[in-house]
């Protein structure tokens, strides 16, 4: 919902927004169906969602769409073949996202981008703005700095994605924080173990920026 990212200091715009969605939405007898999109989950109040009569699926719990969320490696290996492409740095590059059946799942945008120009670079992360990232760096809960260093070197990171309220303006813990970059897809998760880490170069070379 992009109200939610570009009105973050507007909670009570935000709210009618949600309010106007249920009324328009919920239990009435003209929906069969209703189907959104948006990067975050449904932004939740006290204990429960405005909208809470929909099935979300989100970058950490795809469920059913798990292989539609990026390219699969399959995809990604028929392409490297057509267009001449080093499949083992095509993943160092853009693999990493790791769900419960598919484990190897590429930035979608970033691979069509290599293929087109026919070399590897930063191509979803020179349209992210890195800089608005140093706000949430520099917030530091519960030391987010050294874990974000120590998922630069390698390393994963324990975090609780349920305490998330699924906004970008309240936080509360480092986990809230860590969640959202999930969400966004700075960070990769894998929910088998709970764990959190940096998905591939790409993304890396971009968080440097801004340590």
């Amino acid at each position: 919902m992009g109200i939610m990212r570009e009105r973050q200091e507007a909670e009570d715009m935000q709210k009618q927004y949600l309010d106007f969605l249920r009324n328009l939405l919920k239990d009435q007898p003209y929906v069969a169906l209703a189907y959104m999109t948006g990067i975050l989950p449904i932004k939740k109040y006290g204990q429960h969602s405005a909208l809470n009569m929909f099935w979300e699926y989100s970058m950490v719990a795809q469920n059913a769409f798990e292989e539609f969320t990026g390219f699969t490696q399959e995809e990604v290996k028929e392409l490297c073949e057509r267009y001449h492409m080093d499949f083992a740095e095509m993943g160092n590059w853009y693999d990493g996202y790791q769900f419960r059946r598919f484990r190897h799942v590429y930035n979608p945008r970033s691979v069509v981008a290599a293929m087109k120009n026919g070399f590897f670079s930063n191509y979803w992360t020179s349209t992210e703005s890195y800089e608005a990232l140093k706000i949430y760096m520099e917030m530091d809960f519960d030391g987010l700095r050294g874990d974000i260093l120590r998922m630069l070197g390698g390393e994963k990171v324990k975090v609780n994605t349920l305490s998330f309220r699924n906004d970008m303006r309240n936080f509360r813990i480092k986990d809230d924080v860590l969640t959202l970059l999930i969400h966004l897809g700075y960070l990769a998760y894998d929910a088998e173990t709970a764990e959190t880490f940096i998905p591939n170069r790409e993304i890396a070379r971009g968080l440097r920026r801004v340590m």
